[in-house]
């Protein structure tokens, strides 16, 4: 059972052009295999909305264990970019996605 109280919670909303929804789901996707291998992560999920006929909303949210995870997460996925060749702001400009990324704990009791 994990402790709410010390879980960190990342959500990540994407603001998607159509004609890139592809190429930046299958990013997303390698992302979360990453993120999905280290230890003190608890979940993850990718949703999406199609908000209009050429834009998709798109969120990404991982549940952790507590803050000591994300700094090894973080390193992890720039590591897996690295190898990969990927440019994460480059595609984001070429795609024309915008993001808004916060990070939240539980609001109250357990």
């Amino acid at each position: 059972m994990h402790n709410n109280q010390n879980q960190v919670i990342r959500v990540n909303r994407f603001s998607v052009p159509s004609d890139g929804r592809d190429e930046f789901m299958a990013l997303l996707e390698q992302t979360h295999g990453v993120i999905r291998a280290q230890s003190g992560v608890i979940d993850e999920m990718i949703l999406e909305q199609q908000v209009a006929v050429n834009l998709f909303s798109v969120l990404a949210i991982i549940r952790f264990e507590g803050e000591h995870v994300l700094q090894p997460t973080i390193a992890a996925i720039a590591q897996a970019d690295h190898a990969a060749g990927i440019d994460r702001q480059g595609l984001s400009r070429r795609l024309g996605i915008e993001a808004d990324i916060g990070f939240y704990r539980h609001a109250g009791p357990n």
